[in-house]
């Protein structure tokens, strides 16, 4: 067991004490290493992948198999009564997936793509089931923690340098011009260095992709750079890594110029003030003064930067919230769907598969004929109900609503005792939960992208393993 301790001298930071009885054998060990090597990959370049004639390998499926292959050997999670809904729901989401590739299957014809999608789903849910299998102490939290913050720092770095004209052609060298890391990145290379927005500000894109499931990702994951600043074991360059990260995370989000990501920063960099744990109102203070020094020496209508289209956006969607279209098809996938329910009751237990959802991307039009083309899917709701129908999107929902009623069970309880780290991991997980819902609320990745499968699945894992590994830590203290 490896135990979290207070140093003497006050500083407030915790170290770990390792007992003989925690020892972990040589191939748990190698297997956290590889979960950290993942979590690094998700946040960084989830995309990479090897071509295998038309089918693409994604490198990070293959960790994830391995990763589940390797928890096999370890014993099984024993869920206490507190949160029990959550791996009942997760199972019946599951079981909903496969029955609407299922008819996917059968209404396309596509095989070899259902089977492949539903693989690779299976795969990102086991995530859930996996880590909290892998991760039971503080170092192997402190694993996965760096391999979260070194993600984020080049993911970040990536989206700032995207957005800046001046920067742009170093990072779509470096990046953006390797088919094995982005689908079609000549093209896209070619319009973003000869185009004409060349010299403009773009909204910031990294290798996750688009600036909306960019924002999704950070936003996500930022408040665990905080976390990582604190936790045992992280210190010298990593704890400097998790400041720099901490500091750059909403930066790179402000970047990608999307209301969600603006309203994403303000909320949660609150809510850091408010707890205040691990310098996050000093990394607030430097935050405020470097961007109030860049607005008074370069002025927020330079050319280098799209304030004024966050603005504009804004100001339309409260004046006229239904003709703003990217608002007005948010708002409409959740409703939309209960209208679509009553000409098509089949859709009350099966949608049309995220195999209609790709078909019906690439134009093929005798799918969209077939999926009832004009659905709004531009939330995470409205993306299960499409691919998975009505229980599918509420099962969804009670697993984002089961996450949030278990961690304020666990910041309204009592400290359990021995456990210095219970209090600020539950606050972190409550601010990474606020930052998916404002994900899950106008994007529709989570559902819709692997990639986004995964960190949703990731973030609960993680969740659930922190869970056992303190609780477990509490009862060794009692006895």
């Amino acid at each position: 067991m490896i135990r979290p301790h207070i140093n003497r001298a006050g500083s407030g930071r915790i170290y770990l004490a390792r007992t003989g009885l925690s020892h972990q054998s040589r191939n748990v060990s190698r297997s956290i290493h590889w979960l950290g090597v993942m979590a690094f990959l998700l946040l960084a370049a989830p995309k990479l992948r090897i071509m295998i004639g038309p089918a693409p390998l994604y490198v990070i499926d293959v960790l994830i198999a391995y990763l589940l292959l390797s928890s096999k050997r370890m014993p099984a999670v024993k869920w206490g009564s507190s949160n029990t809904p959550l791996p009942t729901l997760v199972y019946f989401y599951l079981i909903l997936v496969w029955l609407g590739e299922l008819r996917g299957l059968a209404t396309y014809g596509a095989v070899l793509e259902s089977v492949y999608i539903a693989g690779e789903f299976s795969l990102a849910v086991s995530l859930f089931f996996t880590i909290p299998r892998l991760v039971s102490d503080a170092e192997a939290t402190a694993v996965v923690l760096k391999g979260i913050v070194a993600g984020l720092i080049f993911t970040s770095i990536a989206t700032i340098m995207y957005s800046l004209s001046p920067t742009r052609p170093w990072v779509v060298k470096i990046l953006f011009s390797h088919d094995f890391l982005v689908p079609y990145a000549e093209k896209m290379a070619q319009h973003l260095l000869f185009g004409p927005s060349a010299k403009d500000a773009l909204r910031g894109n990294s290798l996750i992709g688009t600036s909306t499931i960019t924002t999704g990702f950070l936003g996500t994951m930022w408040v665990f750079t905080f976390l990582a600043a604190k936790w045992p074991g992280i210190d010298g360059k990593w704890q400097a890594m998790a400041h720099i990260a901490a500091i750059a995370t909403p930066i790179a989000m402000l970047m990608t110029y999307g209301r969600a990501a603006w309203l994403t920063v303000f909320v949660l960099g609150a809510m850091s003030f408010i707890f205040g744990f691990a310098k996050s109102r000093r990394y607030a203070i430097i935050l405020v003064i470097g961007l109030t020094i860049v607005a008074f020496r370069i002025g927020w209508q330079s050319e280098l930067f799209m304030v004024d289209r966050v603005i504009f956006k804004t100001q339309l969607a409260i004046e006229n919230p239904y003709e703003e279209e990217s608002f007005g098809q948010r708002l409409l996938s959740f409703t939309q769907p209960f209208s679509h329910l009553l000409e098509h009751p089949v859709w009350l237990i099966t949608g049309a598969g995220r195999v209609g959802q790709k078909l019906s991307q690439r134009g093929n039009i005798s799918v969209r004929l077939l999926d009832q083309a004009g659905l709004s899917k531009h939330s995470g709701f409205g993306m299960a109900y499409y691919c998975y129908g009505l229980l599918a999107a509420i099962t969804h929902t009670l697993i984002m609503l089961s996450g949030l009623r278990l961690i304020l069970r666990r910041l309204q309880g009592a400290v359990p005792k021995g456990s210095q780290l219970y209090k600020i991991t539950w606050q972190a997980f409550l601010m990474a939960w606020v930052g998916l819902l404002f994900w899950w609320l106008p994007g529709h990745a989570m559902i819709g992208e692997a990639r986004g499968v995964i960190l949703f699945f990731f973030f609960y894992g993680l969740m659930m393993a922190c869970d056992r590994m303190q609780l477990d830590q509490a009862s060794e203290v009692v006895r």
